[in-house]
């Protein structure tokens, strides 16, 4: 991935940030990054709190924040926002989906240049 280091460090330290917040403390977090032809790939995997999938497509709106996250932890509901805008704007994408078995995976996908 030829993307500005800042913007990669902020989008992984949001998104692993968020896996070890929301995750106990001796659950497993996986990182996979993966290549194709077009697009590097980096999926953040957890066994936390998990996901509902009708909280999905609000997820990366600025200021939205789960009732499970919520009552987990403090925050304001804007790093997920600001991991969107950054990817869009290195002209990516970015999901979230929740795991068979408990927890979630955040992933993104850069162009390859």
């Amino acid at each position: 991935m030829d993307a500005d280091r800042p913007y990669l460090e902020l989008i992984l330290e949001n998104l692993l940030g968020n896996a070890a917040k929301y995750s106990p403390d001796d659950a497993p977090i996986e990182v996979v990054v993966q290549e194709t032809d077009s697009e590097g790939l980096v999926m953040v995997r957890d066994r936390g709190i998990g996901l509902d999938p009708a909280d999905v497509a609000r997820l990366f709106t600025p200021f939205y924040r789960t009732e499970a996250a919520r009552a987990r932890s403090s925050g304001l509901g804007i790093g997920l926002a600001a991991c969107k805008r950054v990817t869009e704007s290195l002209g990516g994408r970015i999901w979230a989906s929740p795991r068979e078995g408990g927890g979630a995976e955040f992933g993104f996908a850069l162009p390859r240049s």
